[in-house]
């Protein structure tokens, strides 16, 4: 079964992101680490093992800049047999139902049963993709997987859910959004990296796919760095005495109460 997967390089889950003062909705990037978006890491290891039982292949499917060739290398030192990119910066600054549609256009050309994808992107918290490409392509989707099984051409998928899980049965092909229940990412070995340097990143234009990505659905109109945190206060003494005190500097000085 041959297996396609979603990628997209996203700022280090510990990096300081800082809003850009000359380029509204944008962010200063020159300083920043860039990493596979985490819950693509999932995505990646669950096409994986289930390539490795039904002997199919892998495909990583990538909008982005040329700096998001790293991400794609990282998915194929995972395992991860070749890649699509785009990088049309039409492509790359277009909004999400834009990008699955693109997406989508590209996956029509490839010769696969599924097609995973991270949770959502953490940039932006962006969670439509599953449903959007599942829209696209004209198959069934299922969101927040935290377990697969597939059977020939049909998957069961437990999807968590607050306070329980539900269970769905769709037929291939199918889109599928993992979650980090799902299972625990490989660290890629030193020869799996070295290895990654020869495989294939097949790169192509929106001209290729005969697309024009038109006007975005939506936009980021602005983006602040959140304010510094004030000093908070320490309370000691009599436990009562320390409530009211606490209470007291909610109410007249923090004004949270």
């Amino acid at each position: 079964m041959n297996i396609a997967v979603i990628l997209k390089q996203v700022p280090d889950t510990e990096a300081n992101v800082a809003a850009d003062p000359t380029h509204p909705g944008k962010i200063v990037e020159d300083t920043l680490k860039f990493i596979l978006n985490p819950y693509d890491e999932y995505a990646v290891e669950e096409a994986l093992v289930i390539a490795e039982k039904s002997g199919g292949e892998v495909i990583g499917v990538c909008i982005g800049s040329d700096r998001a060739e790293w991400a794609i290398r990282t998915a194929m030192a995972m395992g991860i047999h070749r890649a699509v990119f785009i990088t049309d910066p039409e492509a790359v600054e277009s909004d999400i139902i834009t990008q699955a549609k693109i997406l989508a256009s590209i996956i029509k050309t490839l010769d696969v049963s599924l097609i995973l994808c991270g949770r959502s992107w953490i940039d932006l918290q962006e969670d439509a993709l599953a449903p959007a490409l599942g829209h696209f392509l004209n198959i069934a989707h299922v969101s927040n997987a935290g377990k697969i099984d597939v059977d020939c051409l049909k998957a069961t998928v437990i999807r968590e859910l607050d306070g329980g899980t539900l269970e769905v049965r769709v037929t291939l092909p199918a889109v599928i959004s993992c979650s980090k229940e799902l299972n625990e990412p490989r660290y890629p070995t030193l020869i799996a990296i070295k290895r990654s340097k020869n495989k294939e990143i097949k790169r192509v234009t929106l001209s290729d796919l005969g697309m024009t990505p038109g006007t975005p659905r939506s936009f980021v109109t602005d983006l602040q760095t959140p304010s510094s945190r004030g000093k908070g206060k320490i309370v000691t003494g009599d436990p009562a005495d320390m409530v009211k005190e606490a209470v007291q500097w909610l109410s007249d000085e923090a004004k949270i109460i």
